[in-house]
């Protein structure tokens, strides 16, 4: 059900532009918020410059987060869902540049994406695809037409439903006694490599106590890491600004 790509291939664009929504995610290196944006108009705003470069138009908002973590770290993801009769999900799992209104590069990328201008756009961002996955999209509900009312007063209306997909094929797996191994493959680590679902880690065979020590020591370590070469470079400064005041003083 899951499908991992280097770039898009050809069929991923087209159903990618043809969806009415995609989201942004992003984080900061550190702090507590993880932030999560819907993006409306992809025909309009969204743009694949190549298999493995996207943009799009960032329009001026109440905040900056996207942004701000951009110029922190890079690290941006864009999801597609379908909405219609067939479910989908898509990841575009990017390294992120922000091209702001303000520079002769973002003129360019406009006119490049030849699209409608958003009035009030506050930059261009572009994005590095390095990955990309699909899913099945069963959990994400469909639109579907829905009378409502009555006699004279009886109209059609849009409305969210949920698919059946999803139980439908939860119950096959239960069924064939399948369930198990599922969640072992899929469910039991992130794809960074940290510990998922503790129940289908235990399915196979693993010393839980043992991997979560390990995973903690590792980020011990890349938090000590961080630390030295931040003193390091604290040292550095100090004898400088001292070499400095010497050879003033000359």
């Amino acid at each position: 059900m899951v499908q991992f790509f280097p770039t898009l291939t050809e069929s991923h664009t087209e159903w990618c532009l043809s969806q009415p929504l995609f989201f942004t995610a992003s984080a900061p290196l550190h702090g507590t918020h993880i932030n999560i944006s819907p993006k409306g108009l992809p025909t309009s705003t969204f743009t694949i410059f190549s298999p493995s470069q996207c943009g799009y138009i960032d329009a001026t908002g109440s905040g900056a987060e996207t942004i701000s973590h951009i110029y922190e770290n890079g690290r941006v993801t864009i999801m597609f869902c379908s909405f219609g009769p067939s479910p989908r999900i898509m990841r575009l799992f990017c390294t992120g540049r922000v091209v702001e209104w303000d520079t002769s590069e973002f003129e360019t990328l406009i006119q490049k994406i030849g699209k409608k201008r958003v009035d009030g756009a506050r930059a261009v961002i572009i994005l590095d695809i390095w990955k990309v996955q699909t899913s099945c999209g069963y959990g994400v509900p469909k639109v579907a037409m829905k009378k409502v009312g009555n006699g004279d007063e009886e109209k059609a209306e849009d409305v969210f439903e949920d698919r059946d997909t999803l139980g439908h094929w939860a119950g096959k797996q239960v069924e064939k006694n399948e369930i198990g191994a599922y969640q072992m493959k899929n469910n039991a680590e992130s794809l960074d490599g940290l510990p998922g679902l503790k129940s289908a880690r235990r399915d196979r065979g693993e010393w839980i106590p043992f991997v979560d020590a390990r995973v903690w020591a590792k980020g011990v370590l890349v938090e000590r890491g961080a630390l030295t070469v931040g003193f390091l470079m604290g040292v550095v400064m100090v004898l400088l600004m001292q070499f400095l005041q010497r050879l003033l003083s000359v």
